[in-house]
């Protein structure tokens, strides 16, 4: 659930923090004190995004930080394996500065857009005056009944077997096409394979070849030079050797005259040993090289048969032309053998419609199996909402073909008068009417909904009365399942047990600010008067106020 909501430098917000109860929640406030600003800032904790437009202070940062608790343990699971560090509440934070960038936070990990959406849908569901045109499309429609059905186990199982059914479709159309491509393709592609297979690039390390390759081309002039450096370190009667011995030997006859002469001679040694490891050295490197003309031919014809295949598929090194090489093997090999692979993916295909078959049918029976329950519930909810004829008809019909969520079309059809059939929600209910029908809807579902907090904005818009009363009646039901937080206008919305927040707007000399404060009980009798009546209300109205308080 929303445990608390901060806000900061938000709108005409300068800061508030709100602590929400578990179960029903109420907001009320004049029109335009901050009730909107309050969701807009929600928004960003859902996902939405930000500009400058929204900072109350420009040389400062924009916050909005929600605190969740009581979290699923399928959330908790979730979130552990993509590394957040959880505790029991989950932390999600906004920040925006004057440039109008915007950060976002996980339980103080830096994260993206994508992951804050990912994890606020799983606890918060908004549903406004605005939303009811959702209830028209056949996707909202379609997820209505399958949650109402429970049948959203079918849906997996079917969808898992219609990628399998889409996936031998492709591959299918893909092998049907590479067929038609005709043996033109097929020498082509057995024609770059065999220009591959000339050379044994599994035995082949290119940069060896090219180190070998570069010493024996320049062997003379290393043997050269390596001669050169032997005859001028020992091989020469005056060679460097010889006279670093005779000056070390004059200078051991002095290393009892002084410490430092000594360590002069030690240091005088171990510059003669290096010398004659050089000279070991380079006569073991001058013994591996040869004037071997064959082998640089060789290597040469090897490495330009390397460059140009590189050159030639636009790849570099031996991995990419054996990879290179495997695929087109495989290519080739398929082409070659691509009447077995036809008729083996069309087997499969078959196998995978008869089998999507079962589990459509599946799919479809479950939808079925609610159908009548669903209509009644809906049509008795709608009665209650002040529409006494709703009459509604759940049509479900077969579909020409699979689609990813099942064979069955499904409309969900309404009239709201005697003697007219249903018909498609869409251009068939008023506004007035698609709002309580959205609602019907919503109650219905908040028994099948893991969403934890629901917040309603202003679904009571152009409803009083009886039909207001009953609508507190299925709000405070909801909040029985599920945190409810709901703005409105209603004051026998706000009659509603549970926690009364009121927002409000104070001058200062130098512009509004929004403020928040939580009524106690004779607050809440004086607020919901003022809804009934004007302010200051009137005797009548604080009586009629504090009997709706009893009421409901």
């Amino acid at each position: 659930m929303l445990k608390t909501l901060y806000i900061r430098n938000y709108a005409i917000i300068d800061e508030v923090k709100l602590e929400f109860d578990e179960g029903f929640n109420v907001i009320t406030g004049e029109t335009g004190a901050g009730k909107s600003i309050l969701l807009g800032a929600l928004g960003l904790i859902l996902g939405n995004r930000a500009d400058t437009k929204v900072l109350y202070n420009q040389d400062q940062k924009c916050i909005v930080e929600a605190t969740f608790s009581k979290l699923s343990k399928s959330l908790k699971s979730q979130l552990e394996s993509e590394d957040y560090d959880i505790d029991d509440d989950v932390v999600i934070r906004r920040e925006i500065n004057n440039k109008g960038k915007s950060r976002a936070f996980i339980n103080d990990t830096p994260v993206i857009l994508t992951d804050i959406k990912n994890v606020a849908s799983t606890l918060v569901d908004i549903h406004n005056q605005f939303d009811t045109l959702s209830i028209t499309t056949q996707e909202y429609q379609r997820e209505i009944i399958d949650a109402y059905s429970g049948a959203e186990n079918k849906l997996t199982n079917y969808q898992k077997e219609y990628d399998r059914y889409i996936h031998f479709k492709s591959e299918l159309k893909r092998l049907y096409a590479s067929q038609s491509k005709g043996q033109k393709d097929q020498d082509y592609l057995l024609y770059q394979l065999e220009e591959l297979n000339k050379i044994p690039l599994d035995e082949l390390n290119k940069t060896a070849l090219e180190e070998e390759y570069t010493t024996l081309s320049n062997s003379e002039e290393i043997q050269k030079i390596l001669g050169q450096l032997r005859h001028e370190l020992t091989e020469n009667e005056l060679s460097i050797e010889s006279r670093m011995i005779d000056l070390n030997r004059e200078l051991s006859s002095l290393s009892e005259y002084s410490k430092p002469l000594s360590q002069l001679g030690e240091r005088m040694e171990s510059i003669i040993e290096s010398i004659q490891d050089i000279e070991r050295e380079s006569s073991s490197i001058a013994d591996t090289i040869e004037n071997d003309p064959q082998r640089v031919l060789e290597l040469k014809e090897t490495l330009d048969q390397i460059y140009f295949l590189e050159q030639k598929h636009s790849i570099e090194g031996i991995d990419a032309l054996i990879r290179l090489r495997q695929e087109l093997e495989d290519r080739t090999g398929g082409t070659i053998d691509l009447e077995k692979q036809i008729l083996k993916t069309e087997k499969l295909l078959e196998e995978s419609k008869k089998e999507l078959w079962n589990k459509a049918e599946l799919l479809t029976q479950q939808r079925l199996s609610c159908k009548d329950k669903l209509q009644n519930n809906i049509e008795k909810s709608l009665r209650d909402l002040a529409i006494p004829n709703a009459q509604i008809q759940l049509v479900i019909k077969e579909l020409p073909d699979f689609e990813v969520h099942g064979l069955d079309y499904i409309d969900l059809q309404f009239s709201s008068n005697k003697g007219i059939n249903p018909q498609s929600i869409e251009g068939t209910a008023s506004g007035g009417e698609l709002s309580r029908l959205a609602l019907s809807v919503k109650s219905l579902m908040a028994g099948h909904s893991k969403v934890p907090t629901m917040i309603f904005d202003e679904i009571d818009s152009g409803i009083s009365g009886a039909v207001a009363l009953q609508l507190s009646n299925i709000l405070n039901e909801m909040s029985s399942q599920h945190q409810v937080i709901c703005i409105t206008h209603s004051p026998q919305v706000a009659a509603s047990q549970g926690k009364h927040f009121f927002i409000y707007k104070k001058d200062t000399s130098e512009r509004t600010i929004t403020h928040v404060s939580v009524l106690d009980e004779n607050e809440r009798v004086e607020e919901i008067a003022k809804m009934l009546s004007t302010n200051p209300p009137s005797t009548a109205a604080i009586a009629n106020a504090k009997e709706l308080l009893k009421a409901i």
